[in-house]
């Protein structure tokens, strides 16, 4: 290789180097102005060929740091709570609850990203800018490493306000959400991020 083209290459991998800094940087920005939230959520899961396999609706609380409740309504009801350092996992039909640590390394990253832990998910991903609808701003999220749960996420804004999350995972599904009255969360009440397993329901333990 030339000088130049040495020079060049240097020259390019610290431009993308800046640019994702500058990314991940306004993205943290944006999620900080989130720091207590609710909204209406709708949630479509697309086989590899873009095909429907279902399709939910629900209610989601998020708060910094780590703190989420993301309620699945319909078809069937789920709960999925975090007080930031335990997950609960509730689904009702099953009479079943499993409880496992909060890892920021794996299957919470898109529940992390939202409740504004940006340092756990840019140690796991490329932050790139990305064109986004309706004048708002997208961002990329490429994963450093394959083979994980999680191949790609894609995050739009509109005004400041979240409005669209997509999830790639690594078997070439995808899962796209998308938020409405998304507004300020108020006082909520005690045990809103915890969860205590109701009587008669089988609590398991995923450790």
């Amino acid at each position: 290789m030339s000088r130049f083209a040495a020079v060049a290459a240097l020259w390019l991998l610290c431009s993308h180097a800046f640019a994702d800094a500058a990314a991940a940087a306004r993205l943290g920005a944006l999620l900080g102005g989130m720091r207590r939230i609710e909204a209406d959520f709708t949630q479509r899961l697309l086989d590899e060929s873009g095909a429907l396999i279902q399709q939910s609706s629900g209610h989601v609380l998020l708060a910094h740091p780590g703190r989420f409740r993301w309620e699945t309504r319909d078809p069937f009801e789920q709960l999925v709570v975090s007080d930031g350092s335990t997950v609960w996992q509730y689904d009702p039909d099953l009479a079943q609850v499993v409880v496992r640590p909060l890892d920021r390394r794996a299957d919470q990253v898109p529940s992390l990203l939202l409740s504004g832990d940006i340092e756990a998910v840019e140690a796991q991903f490329e932050i790139r800018d990305a064109p986004a609808q309706d004048a708002g701003e997208g961002f990329e999220l490429h994963a450093r490493a394959s083979g994980g749960m999680f191949a790609r996420l894609d995050v739009a804004f509109a005004g400041g306000v979240l409005r669209r999350l997509a999830i790639a995972d690594g078997l070439g599904q995808r899962t796209e959400m998308e938020f409405a009255g998304v507004a300020a969360l108020g006082e909520v009440a005690p045990g809103t991020f915890t969860f205590v397993t109701p009587a008669g329901v089988d609590e398991l333990h995923d450790e």
